[in-house]
C-alpha cells in the first residue's frame, strides 16, 4: 500500500527562484479517530470494543496528564510526545521566573525505529476522478 498525494499550484516567496511553482500535497481521503482504531482492534483480537475503546481512552488521558505534569510519555516503537516551553531571555537570572515563559506546548517525536520505517513509505498519486459524476450530471439535464 501507498501513501497518497496530490498535485498543487503554490506561490512560493522565497528561495533563489520564488514564483508560481507545482509541488506534491499529501491526500488524505480519511482520518482515523479513536472509535474507529478500537473497532480495528477488536476485529483483530479476542477483545471486545467496549474494553479496547476504554484503555485507548485510558491512555489518552494519562499521555495528556503526564504532558501537562511536565513528563515525556515515551510509547516504544512509537515514540515520544515530550513537552516543552518558549520562554523570553532575561540579562539576570534573577529576573527569570514563570512570566517569562510565553508558551507550553506538546510535540511528538517518532523513536528511531519508526523513522527509519517512515524512510520506507511508498507514494502513488491520488485518483481523484468522481466515477459516475458527469453520467450523472448529463441525466439531470
Amino acid at each position: 500500500m501507498a501513501i497518497e498525494y496530490v498535485k498543487v499550484k503554490r506561490e512560493i516567496f522565497t528561495g533563489s527562484n520564488p514564483g508560481e511553482r507545482d509541488l506534491a500535497r499529501l491526500y488524505r481521503n480519511q482520518d482515523v479517530d479513536l472509535d474507529m482504531i478500537a473497532e480495528s482492534i477488536s476485529n483483530s483480537t479476542t477483545l471486545s470494543y467496549a474494553d479496547v475503546l476504554a484503555v485507548l481512552k485510558s491512555l489518552e488521558l494519562e499521555i495528556s496528564r503526564n504532558v501537562l505534569n511536565g513528563s515525556a510519555v515515551k510509547l516504544g516503537f512509537l515514540g515520544a510526545f515530550i513537552p516543552s516551553i518558549k520562554a523570553k531571555s532575561q540579562l539576570d537570572v534573577d529576573k527569570v521566573d514563570a512570566n517569562t515563559i510565553t508558551r507550553f506546548s506538546c510535540r511528538f517525536y517518532p523513536s528511531t525505529k519508526f523513522k527509519h520505517t517512515l524512510k520506507t513509505v511508498k507514494f502513488q498519486e491520488a485518483n481523484l476522478e468522481v466515477k459516475g459524476l458527469v453520467e450523472y450530471v448529463f441525466r439531470l439535464w
